[in-house]
């Protein structure tokens, strides 16, 4: 089945993708140790997050999901098994020029009570937002606004490899296309670093997130998907 829009309705189908799914990815770990401790903080601020990205009027943000079956081929009882977030603030860039200032609903869910929340380890949590944040302005920014970002992109474990991220991420690079935008960006993980490399990403560079201090560290990867025209 194609992906579709994200709608407000599917908040909890998404939050229960992201709270099952993103475990088996070291940064979910590293960012919050403590949810199996506190699952009602972890649910409650994942969810409000969910929901600022499914609003309509934070319309610097799109979220498409891929619905399937556990019986393959029964598309009578289909539910979201797979999501992917987009910055796609190019357009309000695009609209209100150089002074547009993006929606931040990372920063919301902070002020609504995420900065106290009991599920993650705040050292880390921080040290990875500033990371994503300098390697971004570092090697994406550059390039300029006409450019989508691909902040989270999630499959069911038991729907893994039937084809979802894939569509999810193929639907992104229609859309650059027939944007005409520069390119698609994403911070990568090694859990979808062998996905976006096989979908014909180029790796910009490594980076390392760390608290000061510490011996455990992230390395992620600043990868793009660049339109070619023809």
């Amino acid at each position: 089945m194609k992906p579709r829009l994200g709608l407000p309705s599917d908040a909890e189908a998404v939050t229960r993708v992201i709270i099952e799914t993103m475990p088996l990815d070291p940064q979910w770990n590293y960012r919050f140790p403590l949810r199996l401790k506190f699952p009602d903080d972890h649910y409650k601020y994942t969810r409000m997050l969910i929901e600022y990205f499914l609003d309509p009027a934070y319309d610097d943000w799109l979220v498409m999901v891929a619905e399937d079956s556990p019986e393959p081929g029964n598309h009578d009882n289909t539910a979201i098994v797979a999501f992917g977030v987009w910055d796609v603030s190019y357009h309000n860039k695009r609209l209100y020029g150089p002074s547009y200032r993006p929606q931040d609903p990372v920063t919301d869910v902070e002020n609504r009570g995420g900065s106290l929340r009991r599920d993650a380890n705040h050292e880390r949590f921080n040290a990875f937002w500033k990371g994503q944040i300098k390697a971004y302005k570092l090697y994406f920014s550059p390039i300029g606004p006409e450019q989508i970002h691909l902040q989270i992109l999630a499959t069911l474990p038991e729907f893994q490899r039937r084809g979802h991220g894939t569509s999810l991420c193929k639907w992104a690079m229609d859309l650059v296309r027939r944007e005409d935008l520069e390119d698609m960006s994403v911070m990568a993980s090694p859990m979808g670093y062998e996905l976006y490399t096989w979908l014909g990403f180029e790796t910009v560079a490594s980076f390392k997130i760390q608290v000061p201090g510490e011996e455990e560290a992230l390395i992620l990867q600043a990868m793009i998907y660049k339109r070619f025209d023809g």
